[in-house]
């Protein structure tokens, strides 16, 4: 299936600012299932600078300076992929290179905060009836969320924190998958937030930006899983971003000077080739 995707994102500011250097996530990552095609990005005002980098998660990313004062910041993304179907359940969970890995994945295993005792519960409930088979579990976490909470559009930034969310049993697909990852880093599996695209072929428009998960099993890698609709990730999901915290994978990183406030308006449009 080959998709084009078109991002527009704007800041407007009620008097003229300067930009600080800005980071810019829209390139998507590299996944096997993916062939990018074209990928074009603009920006306005024209930086001085505009260059490709990697950050210490291995996101590319594109970083941009800028030496006069604007009103608005306007960037424009424009790409093409082409993805393959594949099956997301073909692995194995491979123990015997657990304790190597270990060392590495500690930043994923980062609580939050301290779940409550209802999550807490609930989560190992899961984990029991499970009987060790880590796939069977991460499925009905995923199965179990995606039933018993409701799904919410939100555009403000702020993350619901994840005892709010899960006592209160909704959130947009930032917050269950905040939720999520917290739970999993309580029963010791590694996992981290991913932001990108979620193409949804029985929609004709209305595609967003979207969250989602990677836990990491042993022996087989970062495996998606997206609580909002229970499943494992498939060719429908285009990664642009990962990170420990979902505060590193904001589309547009950066800070202005100045006393003017800002207002956001971004589009997505996804459509089939």
């Amino acid at each position: 299936m080959r998709l084009k995707i078109e991002h527009v994102t704007n800041y407007l500011f009620s008097t003229s600012v300067y930009l600080e250097p800005h980071r810019l996530y829209f390139y998507p990552l590299f996944r096997e299932y993916i062939d990018l095609r074209s990928f074009e990005i603009d920006v306005n005002p024209q930086p001085s600078g505009l260059s490709i980098r990697l950050d210490a998660e291995n996101n590319a990313y594109h970083q941009c300076w800028f030496q006069e004062l604007t009103d608005n910041l306007l960037i424009k993304i424009n790409l093409e992929v082409e993805t393959r179907e594949f099956n997301p359940l073909d692995f194995i969970v491979d123990n015997s290179v657990k304790d190597h890995e270990n060392k590495m994945l500690e930043i994923y295993l980062t609580q939050a905060v301290e779940l409550s005792i209802e999550s807490t519960n609930w989560i190992s409930e899961l984990y029991k009836k499970a009987n060790g088979n880590l796939v069977s579990f991460l499925s009905s976490v995923c199965t179990e969320m995606k039933l018993g909470w409701d799904h919410e559009i939100r555009f403000e930034d702020n993350l619901l924190e994840p005892n709010v969310c899960f006592k209160t049993k909704m959130g947009s697909c930032r917050d269950l998958s905040w939720l999520l990852i917290n739970l999993l880093r309580y029963k010791n599996i590694p996992a981290r937030f991913v932001s990108g695209y979620s193409f949804n072929p029985e929609l004709e428009e209305g595609h967003e930006l979207h969250a989602w998960v990677e836990a990491w099993l042993p022996g087989s890698g970062w495996i998606g899983l997206d609580p909002s609709s229970g499943l494992f990730t498939t060719h429908n999901y285009i990664p642009v971003a990962v990170s420990y915290h979902p505060s590193h994978t904001f589309p547009v990183q950066g800070s202005y000077r100045g006393d003017a406030t800002s207002k956001l308006e971004t589009t997505v449009k996804i459509s089939v080739l």
